[in-house]
């Protein structure tokens, strides 16, 4: 596990997205984030606040801990 958290995160974030079939865009109207936000979150190269960590899974109707498996 030596890849960077907000690195496994962001993919751990793009997985569930993938797997409930939301594009960003609709993420990201849903919950009120730009898109460029939710790209680099994904990407690894931001590390978002606990507050948008709980949007995103509000707005994939996931479980918070859900965002956090096998990290």
């Amino acid at each position: 596990m030596s890849t960077d958290i907000c690195i496994r995160f962001g993919e751990r974030v793009r997985q569930v997205r993938n797997q409930k079939n939301i594009t960003q865009v609709a993420l990201c109207h849903k919950i009120s984030m730009e898109q460029k936000t939710l790209s680099a979150v994904e990407n690894g190269k931001m590390e978002p606040c606990l507050r948008n960590i709980e949007l995103l899974a509000i707005g994939m109707g996931v479980p918070l801990a859900a965002l956090f498996k096998d990290l």
